[in-house]
């Protein structure tokens, strides 16, 4: 199936770049071939911010989360990796971060839609322009770095730069044949199973992975059905570098992905929530998320004479995904209303909980199979040059990306009884709710130089973005079809005071494009400004810094879970001001000779306003009053990290905390059944290194068994994951 999916992306690459990619990979390889010494490529190739050094004078706000970071806790949850940079918030789901919501300095988490996502530099989510609710996303467990850049900097990453972009990084070759296997086991038969090979042979690395991961579930449905989920990865990676004049690398990269889960949407009452919050409704019995995804990327790196270096990527994904999910009642009460008033809606309450029989109270449930199938490829070239001109010395680059997305949506609606607390199909057919396909073309330019004389370094970016989009409506026998353009700049300045300290401000225009065939609905656009004061030392780095994004206007999106509104439909939210502080700092000592203590401490704070009133049919708005606050950007977040280590131990303790939420707009006290809860978790680990090749690890996922409502979107109240306790073992092969 790779292979074929392989010459797919091949053939649709080709026909679409005119042969761009074999011509300019044929002229590159005919430079005369010349013995060379093969030098391991640097982490570079797949860094957006590059090494401390360069995050030093860094004219932004960037956070590199390294290996060594990464394995201290052993995650496997996106949502607590990136938990440890500022200026960045989470709403978690399931529990298990299968998929996360991830926002950044207020731009809204939902699905992380307003967030540019990429794998080693490449969009990674399933359509980042037609659909680019992030369903799929990289296995927290296979990352090596994890990148988040904010400010000017991130104005190279579209198309959606009103927050930030995330770079997610996984393992390059190391040059050395090894192998390494890890087994973890743990509460709720969670089990995980990796390993990872590597074969080098002369100027070739082969890498090779292989993940399974799952759980039975935390929650508990009364009929005893599975609540859990599985998922597996296998990918192959190849690493060459070509014995010719001119230094260069090719990486070819293979990976195909599925998941089995049996998540849902549904949620429970409050009341229901306090009694017991792992209960599951048996009206979510059938409830299943089903994917698959596989990947091509080739990427080429060369190094011409006189610092020019070329980088050309081309890349191929593939995701298909059915959520079969409850979806409410047919021709019954809106189940929102159910669930958050059920002493009003007392029969339509007991059939959703199994507690009366569809037949006695005439109420059919609503069960929605969501298939989709996305599709996204691209060719993208970036040049850097380093030089002196007028007394500064510049390093310019430049980059241009040709990208295709979209999405076949088919929505199909079934209808259940519930009978003595379980589902029994009726046996209607019924109509499919969405049916349509979606598709977008884009062309992105940008240009940035970083000047630098002296103290001063000085960043000046510019970025064009060119959108054509189209929506084919089956059921309406419709198409509609709009063209965007945005012509974004940025700048930022930063100045060593003195040999710790630098100062930093910046200022640049953020984007989020409107979805394909958006009529009524405009971009989303802000002007963005940051200031603040970075230290770096040998064993102590801190950052603080405020922000301001000012929004031109604020762009809602209609999932399929929201109500009163089609999928893909698009809302003007008008005026939004969200502004704050970050802190994040790096702490390292050594205690003795063979003993070191390392701490890590970020906190936020937010606070966001409407700058008008008006109605809208969006649910997540609908009235709202010039001075309201956002939903869902809690006004603190903050997380700390300490751990002591030897050489044959090491202890790890994380504190992570989420103020409360709203999750409708408003100000003032927030009201119970419409806010998310304050949650402090603690999370701990133990590690016994019994030499240098095997290591064992005992981890403790929130210590303290804390539990809160983490959201009540789109029905009703659902919990955070439970105290949880693993245990791994991880041994590596050296032959």
């Amino acid at each position: 199936m790779l292979v074929l999916q392989f010459q797919e992306g091949c053939n649709l690459i080709m026909t679409k770049f005119n042969h761009i990619t074999c011509l300019s990979l044929t002229a590159l390889m005919s430079c005369s071939a010349v013995a060379v010494d093969i030098e391991p490529p640097t982490l570079k190739e797949v860094l957006i911010i590059g090494s401390k050094e360069d995050r030093a004078k860094l004219a932004g706000s960037g956070v590199q989360i390294g290996q060594e970071l990464i394995e201290k806790q052993s995650y496997t949850d996106l949502n607590q990796l990136i938990s440890m940079a500022p200026g960045v918030y989470v709403r978690e789901e399931d529990g298990y971060g299968l998929r996360p919501n991830i926002g950044i300095r207020g731009a809204t988490a939902e699905r992380s839609q307003k967030v540019t996502i990429m794998e080693d530099g490449v969009l990674i989510a399933p359509a980042p322009y037609s659909a680019p609710a992030a369903y799929y996303i990289t296995n927290a467990a296979r990352l090596h770095a994890l990148e988040v850049l904010k400010g000017p900097a991130s104005i190279q990453f579209g198309p959606h730069t009103v927050g930030g972009a995330v770079n997610l990084v996984t393992r390059p070759a190391s040059w050395q044949n090894f192998a390494e296997l890890n087994y973890t086991v743990g509460t709720d038969r969670f089990q995980k199973m990796s390993a990872i090979s590597e074969f080098v042979t002369g100027n070739v690395s082969f890498m090779f992975d292989a993940m399974h991961y799952s759980s039975d579930g935390f929650k508990k449905l009364a009929s005893g059905g599975d609540t859990g989920f599985e998922r597996n990865d296998f990918n192959a990676k190849v690493h060459w570098q070509p014995e010719t004049e001119l230094n260069q690398t090719i990486v070819i990269k293979v990976g195909y992905a599925d998941e089995d889960s049996n998540e849902t949407y549904l949620g429970l009452t409050d009341t229901d929530f306090d009694r017991d919050p792992t209960l599951r409704y048996p009206s979510s019995e059938l409830d299943r998320f089903g994917s698959d995804h596989s990947q091509l990327h080739i990427s080429h790196k060369i190094e011409f004479q006189n610092n020019l270096q070329l980088t050309s990527k081309v890349y191929f994904n593939k995701f298909n995904r059915s959520w079969n999910k409850f979806d409410g009642f047919i021709d019954g009460p809106d189940a929102k209303l159910v669930l958050s008033s059920p002493s009003q809606y007392v029969t339509a309450y007991e059939v959703l909980a199994g507690i009366q029989d569809s037949a006695a109270a005439g109420l059919t449930i609503d069960v929605t199979d969501n298939d989709r199938a996305y599709s996204s490829d691209g060719i993208q070239f970036d040049l850097a040059k380093e030089f002196s001109f007028a007394g500064f010395d510049h390093k310019l680059d430049v980059g241009v990306r040709y990208h295709h997305d979209d999405v076949e949506r088919d929505h199909q609606q079934r209808s259940y009884l519930m009978t003595a607390g379980q589902l029994v199909s009726d046996g209607i057919v019924r109509p499919s709710k969405v049916v349509n396909y979606a598709e977008t073309d884009a062309i992105a330019v940008y240009l940035q130089d970083e000047l630098s004389k002296g103290d001063i370094t000085l960043s000046l970016g510019l970025r064009y973005e060119y959108i054509q989009g189209s929506v084919d409506n089956y059921l309406t026998d419709s198409v509609s079809s709009n063209t965007q353009s945005i012509l974004a700049p940025g700048a930022g300045v930063h100045y060593q005071l003195s040999e710790n300290i630098g100062l930093l401000a910046g200022v640049y225009v953020g984007f989020s494009p409107a979805g394909p065939g958006a009529s009524a609905a405009e971009a989303e656009e802000s002007l963005n400004f940051e200031y603040g004061v970075r230290y770096e030392a040998d064993t102590y780095s801190a950052e603080l810094i405020g922000f301001l994004s000012d929004y031109d206007n604020l762009l809602g999106r209609c999932r399929a879970s929201d109500a009163n509104c089609a999928v893909g439909d698009e809302f003007n939210g008008g005026q939004v001001e969200i502004g704050g502080i970050e802190f994040n700092s790096q702490y390292e000592i050594a205690l003795t000779e063979t003993i070191s203590l390392n701490s890590q401490l970020n906190f936020t704070y937010t606070e966001s306003a409407f700058q008008k009133s008006f109605l809208s049919q969006f649910s997540q708005w609908e009235l709202v009053k010039k001075g309201d606050e956002l939903p869902y950007v809690p006004q603190y977040v903050g997380r700390w990290q300490v751990g002591i280590e030897s050489n044959n131990w090491a202890v790890d303790a994380a504190v992570k905390y989420q103020h409360e939420m709203r999750e409708v707009p408003g100000v003032g006290d927030l009201i119970p059944g419409q806010q998310t809860e304050s949650l402090a978790t603690l999370d701990l680990s133990a590690t016994w290194f019994v030499n240098n090749d095997f290591n064992v690890k005992l981890l403790i996922r929130n210590a303290t068994d804390e539990s809160a409502i983490v959201s009540h979107r789109p029905y009703a109240a659902r919990p955070n994951l439970p105290r949880m306790v693993l245990a791994e073992v991880k041994y590596r092969f050296n032959p």
